[in-house]
Parts: C-alpha cells; structure tokens; sequence
C-alpha cells in the first residue's frame, strides 16, 4: 500500500474485497482498521441537543483497546481504556503540545486522570465508563438535518438525566439481551466484539439528576492565551470528571450559565 496516497472511489466494495486476492492491495496484512459505533447524541425532539461523542476501538494493532472522545471538543481529549487495565483520561498528544498552557499543569502533563480497570459489578460484567447528560444540557440549537449519522436518544424528563454506559462482558458471559435490560430498563445503542473475547455494549437508561453542588479541584484553562475572561457566549459547556464507588469513572455533560455577579 502506498502512503501519502488518496484513495477514493467505493469504499463498501474495496471492505468486501479486502480478504480476497487482487490487483490492488488496499488492506496489507500489517495495516490498522477502526471500527466506529455511530456517533452518540441526546436530543430534544424540538431542535436542540446536548453534547455528541463517538466511540471505537482499532483493530490488526494485537490488543482490545477501546477509545471514546467528545466531537464538541474537536477530539482535543480522549478516553482511553486499555486491554492492559491502565486507564486514562487525557489530552491527545497533538493538541497538549500546541494548545496547552504548561505551566498550569507542570504536574500532570496531558493526563488528566489515570485508574486501574474497576473491579466486575457482576460475575464477568464491568462498568467502565459513563457519560451523564442532565435534562438542562439540552440546549444547543442545531439543524438535526445536518446530523443524520447520529444515533439520537431521546433527552430525560425535567429534574433527570440520561446515562450513557461502557460496559464489558467476559467471554463466557451469558447476557439476556444485553446488560442491564431487565434489571435497570436499559436500552440497547450499539454493541462490538473484541479480539480478547469481550465484548463492549453501549447502552443508556433514565437515571437521577446528579448532585454537582459541591466540586473538588481546580478548573484548567488551558488554551494558550485565554482565560476566564474568554468564557462567554452562548453554548458554553463544561465537563466534569467524576469517580464512581464502584470504580468506574464518569463525565458529566453540563451546560454552562453566566451568571450576574451582582446577585
């Protein structure tokens, strides 16, 4: 295969083919493939909408890893959850060394978090991420016909959140319809098998409204010449990092409101 090269034409029929013998070796066999899920996103139904996120996981690289980001934040931070069981939370490499201010995060450098594998909830079952959008952050107005690869979920009613979950099941995992079906109301997104065995569902269900009244650390402001001063607008977001007592770590997908300093 040629690099620095742009193929194009059908792309369906050069997958199709990818296995069988040819003139054209598009796929050699030391190439990286992705597999994507399509892109996640709460909506209201009336033209608004939350934050939208896509999920996958490279295939031919000898190792289950699957990856999550944010489209919203133009793919500047990555989750990534490693076959391995190390875990992080980080910026990509690309955007820390262009965009970050170092000496706000002398320490850290581009990880934000870093966690082992949580422990199963379940014989053969675990809960590796989530994404919580509360019913306010549905407030970004968008045209839905210029998102028609999106996988829509329907936003919570008012004083509830929707919750996105990551979860694994071991190879030997019986699973009636997929996790939490019966037992929580989940519904099914997408699901995708590994080369380890597992297997990765996406699932979300209704849930709470998260309690955010009291927050720990300190807000980075991180691209190089801004500050909070620059925090205006409309469509503001803000995320917040969260750990779950089962082990899980979690994003919360907020709205951001300027408030009058006065008050």
């Amino acid at each position: 295969m040629e690099t620095n090269i742009l193929y194009y034409g059908d792309n369906l029929e050069i997958l199709r083919h990818r296995n069988q013998s040819s003139d054209h070796d598009y796929f050699p066999d030391k190439s990286v493939d992705l597999i994507y899920l399509d892109p996640l996103g709460i909506t209201d139904g009336s033209g608004r909408r939350a934050a939208t996120w896509k999920c996958w996981i490279p295939t031919g690289v000898g190792r289950s890893d699957v990856y999550l980001s944010c489209r919203e934040l133009g793919y500047a931070l990555k989750t990534s959850l490693h076959q391995s069981g190390n875990w992080h939370f980080a910026f990509l490499s690309q955007f820390f060394g262009g965009n970050l201010d170092t000496s706000l995060d002398k320490l850290d450098g581009r990880f934000i978090k870093q966690w082992p594998r949580p422990r199963q909830i379940a014989p053969g079952v675990t809960l590796a991420f989530r994404i919580v959008t509360p019913h306010s952050a549905v407030s970004i107005p968008f045209d839905v016909s210029l998102y028609k690869s999106i996988a829509w979920i329907p936003a919570p009613p008012d004083n509830r959140a929707v919750e996105i979950d990551i979860i694994f099941t071991a190879p030997d995992t019986l699973v009636s319809g997929w996790p939490g079906k019966n037992s929580m109301n989940t519904q099914l997104i997408d699901s995708m098998s590994l080369s380890s065995g597992e297997k990765v569902w996406v699932v979300h269900w209704v849930t709470d409204m998260p309690n955010l009244g009291t927050l720990h650390g300190t807000p980075r402001y991180f691209i190089k010449g801004k500050s909070k001063n620059d925090l205006t607008g409309a469509g503001l977001r803000i995320h917040v990092f969260g750990h779950e007592k089962d082990g899980s770590r979690a994003i919360y997908d907020c709205a951001a409101e300027k408030r009058d300093p006065s008050n």
